[in-house]
């Protein structure tokens, strides 16, 4: 697959994979989800708590998990996941990636997957930073009842096919 800006490679992740992948999660939390934590500790460090490569490979022994990553440059861009029965649970880039057509490129990976599993919609819960770019992908937020709301971000869903 080909980017706007190189060639992007996307395979499932391996153990290999977890040093650098969780350091792409922090960092892509901690440097561009500003919106969404706004630097405040606390929520910041309950955040990063289980993007650690011991978590990661826990990841991907679940069964229930499939985990991927998208190469740019010889390097990890973006790790993404679908959970089954869930949706996508997992989809960050690196800041350095970002605006090369590896989050789409992402996206198109894990809707597919998700479409030859036989699922008709995907569920996801975005960040604020993240939002506009799952509603030009035709996702819309979900009015759940208050009980179901994530406790951060916003559930989004997409019906696949149209």
């Amino acid at each position: 697959m080909s980017g706007p800006n190189g060639q992007i490679t996307i395979r499932r992740a391996t153990d290999a994979d977890a040093v650098e992948a969780a350091s792409l999660l922090r960092r892509s939390i901690t440097e561009l989800c500003v919106p969404d934590h706004g630097n405040d500790t606390a929520r910041l460090s309950h955040w990063l708590s289980n993007k650690t490569p011991e978590h990661f490979r826990g990841w991907l022994a679940d069964p229930l998990n499939t985990i991927f990553v998208a190469i740019l440059d010889g390097r990890i861009a973006s790790a993404g996941g679908i959970r089954e029965g869930e949706g996508i649970v997992l989809n960050y880039i690196h800041p350095e990636m970002r605006f090369r057509g590896v989050s789409s490129a992402m996206m198109d990976h894990l809707e597919a997957e998700l479409a030859r599993s036989g699922a008709s919609h995907v569920d996801l819960v975005s960040t604020i930073t993240a939002r506009r770019f799952y509603e030009r992908r035709g996702y819309t937020e979900r009015n759940l009842p208050p009980e179901q709301r994530p406790p951060y971000g916003i559930a989004m869903r997409k019906r696949l096919g149209l």
